[in-house]
């Protein structure tokens, strides 16, 4: 089965029904393919989730069997017809939603390719930008010894652990850096943390699918400026030096430096930032 799907999803009268993060990402994804009603995304696969399998298979006109079974061609066809989101940023201050900061990340569906990010204060106003790489896993799921430089693939779909950092709006903070002994792999400095998805992917995964998502940088051995950085476990990757300006241009603007609570579910703070990610080709 292709990641985020790791189990065929069947429905049955006479037994329980299957349950499960796979099924919540299955219902969300099948709504967005136009399923009518929409489904009530509940993470059980029950007779109408089925139904809905059922319609999305009969919609291919043959290339799929109208089962009603979640199979492997069936949830590869589902994930290239209806991953992609559509989220677009709507241009609004952090300011107007009661936030101190904003971090707009453009992305490419290579992910490989890296782009130029934005820190805006409360009123949009930019006072940094900065390159990021937003690169989890290889779309074959693996990932070399650390750290992955990788070869130029797509990246392993946002849905799936680990995989590309997902697309849509969400809060983050400014935490402590993370502990001395994975310095090499974070860097020295404060990180964004990402908390709680509100639109797009972001709002179907985080945090209760996905979590651990932060903006950081690392002590990569044999990495200078003038290179691509390397692939991540699903955070965003910037240079050094502009990770330490990050921090320090958010103090400057208030914004308070956290405790680091190495997660982002049961988050004990109240997040004082917005993430926009958003798929620009």
């Amino acid at each position: 089965m292709p990641a985020p799907f790791y189990r065929e999803l069947v429905y049955a009268e006479d037994s329980a029904d299957l349950s499960g993060n796979d099924v919540t990402i299955a219902q969300t994804l099948l709504n967005r393919w136009g399923r009518q009603p929409l489904l009530v995304v509940d993470g059980d696969f029950g007779h109408a989730s089925a139904a809905a399998v059922k319609g999305f298979q009969a919609s291919a006109r043959g290339q799929l069997e109208a089962s009603g079974i979640l199979d492997e061609p069936t949830a590869a066809a589902l994930l290239d017809c209806c991953l992609a989101d559509g989220y677009r940023d709507s241009g609004e201050s952090a300011g107007s939603q009661g936030f101190l900061y904003k971090v707009l990340v453009p992305v490419h569906q290579n992910r490989s390719v890296e782009t130029t990010a934005k820190l805006l204060d409360a009123n949009n106003t930019e006072l940094l930008s900065f390159r990021v790489r937003a690169h989890g896993h290889r779309d074959d799921g693996s990932a070399e010894d650390w750290p992955d430089f990788g070869d130029g693939d797509f990246g392993l779909n946002e849905l799936s652990s680990d995989g590309n950092t997902p697309t849509g709006l969400a809060t983050i903070d400014l935490n402590s850096p993370e502990p001395a002994d994975v310095e090499e792999e974070y860097g020295p400095y404060p990180i964004n943390r990402v908390v709680q998805g509100l639109q797009g992917n972001m709002g179907l995964l985080l945090s209760d699918i996905r979590s651990g998502i932060l903006l950081h940088t690392g002590e990569w051995p044999g990495w200078d400026a003038s290179m691509d950085m390397p692939n991540s476990d699903g955070c965003l990757h910037a240079h050094p030096d502009d990770v330490d300006a990050i921090w320090q241009a958010l103090v400057a603007l208030g914004v308070q430096i956290n405790d680091n609570p190495y997660s982002s579910k049961d988050y004990p703070y109240t997040p004082q930032g917005l993430i926009s990610v958003e798929l620009v080709e």
